[in-house]
């Protein structure tokens, strides 16, 4: 068995290794597809939906893949070894078998991720050998489509025009949550590297909240396409090192804002109602400008300023404090509003992604470590706590 025809073998083995490891891409913030249909269909007409952008960072993919390959290369050529032996006669093999898993001992490493405008950019080294002093580097480009509304599709080609050691698509994700739409790599993205664009469902009324809490809860289930959801389970068994897993979820202003008209009526203390509630936004604040009636008669505007919080792992909107113009003439503080305007923020947008997503930090506009997301989005920061 000569090196060189081993080099050709680990190669072969090494694409299928990283289809494997690609597959284990799946979003922080994911539950299991079931939970997500079960809920979307549990509560059809309680419901709306706002856009949202997921970025995944390099700190997350990268250990992903290179866990993959240290768990798959050696089985794989193992698998290999033994189908050449098994060709040998009955005599030779015991030898031969050991000769070969003692001789060859692969190891593969991702020596580089670097997101492009049309995917990312992989370059491995792979030794067959503890001290091969003639590794083996090639690279390919990893790009990814929309299969369908919750399924992105992984293909592999050529890199910089080499040949393509792979071509053509090899793997798929699941996206369980929300509504996939167009995928994308990020180059110019600080930390990112990847941008999943989804429509996440937003609850409208306490009955649905609770069915979709409900849902999400359920342990992840495998998707008919035979993929659990594994890096749920990784992300936690490493969170002492948050850095490494961070996820950040981009909700634009405009997103925001078409929630518009959805909010129904809030009664307030003393007859008075809240009415055609509706988001807005001032630079890095955002207001809540509710139509106070009494008697149905529309006596001003109520103010709500807003300022959006992590808190116990999930999205807080905390009222600083509401002021009211009455007929546009006289302003006065109306904070007696404060609670009940900032609950049912809480219940339909706070909600959004309880037992998906820890969130750790919320605040208005982009940042250094995604400097492509708009200046009037709301910025999460956090990960998973599946698992």
């Amino acid at each position: 068995m000569k090196k060189s025809h081993f080099i050709r073998t680990g190669w072969i083995l090494l694409l299928a290794t990283l289809v494997l490891g690609v597959s284990f891409i799946t979003p922080a913030l994911a539950s299991s597809n079931i939970a997500r249909h079960t809920a979307a269909h549990a509560q059809p007409a309680a419901s709306t939906a706002i856009s949202a952008t997921v970025y995944l960072t390099l700190g997350m993919l990268q250990p992903k893949f290179q866990q993959g390959l240290d768990r798959q290369v050696p089985v794989d050529v193992n698998n290999d070894i033994n189908a050449m032996v098994s060709s040998m006669p009955a005599q030779d093999q015991g030898w031969a078998r050991t000769m070969a898993t003692t001789l060859i001992q692969p190891t593969a490493s991702l020596q580089s991720l670097v997101p492009q405008q049309n995917g990312l950019a992989m370059t491995i080294l792979l030794s067959l050998y503890p001290g091969d002093p003639k590794p083996t580097s090639a690279g390919m480009l990893v790009s990814f489509s929309v299969l369908d509304s919750n399924t992105v599709q992984v293909s592999t080609g050529a890199l910089n025009n080499t040949p393509p050691l792979s071509s053509g698509p090899q793997s798929t994700f699941q996206v369980p949550i929300g509504v996939l739409t167009t995928t994308n790599a990020t180059p110019a993205c600080g930390d990112s590297a990847l941008a999943l664009h989804l429509q996440i469902p937003v609850a409208l009324g306490q009955s649905s909240l609770t069915s979709a809490t409900s849902a999400q809860t359920r342990p992840a289930q495998a998707s008919a396409a035979g993929h659990g959801n594994p890096m749920a389970v990784m992300l936690n068994s490493h969170k002492q090192d948050l850095s490494d897993t961070y996820t950040y979820i981009e909700i634009p202003a405009a997103s925001l804002t078409s929630l518009n008209g959805s909010f129904g009526n809030i009664p307030v203390s003393g007859g008075f109602t809240a009415q055609n509630i509706r988001v807005t936004f001032e630079g890095s604040t955002i207001h809540i400008l509710s139509d106070i009636y009494w008697s149905g008669l529309n006596l001003g505007t109520a103010d709500t300023t807003i300022a959006p919080a992590a808190s116990g792992g999930n999205l807080v909107l905390n009222v600083t404090n509401t002021n009211f113009s009455l007929f546009g003439l006289f302003n006065f503080p109306m904070n007696n509003y404060n609670q009940q305007i900032q609950q049912m923020l809480n219940s339909k947008i706070g909600n959004a992604f309880v037992n998906l997503f820890t969130v750790t930090h919320a605040a208005i506009g982009r940042n250094s470590l995604i400097p492509c997301a708009k200046s009037d989005s709301l910025i999460l920061t956090g990960y998973s706590n599946l698992g």
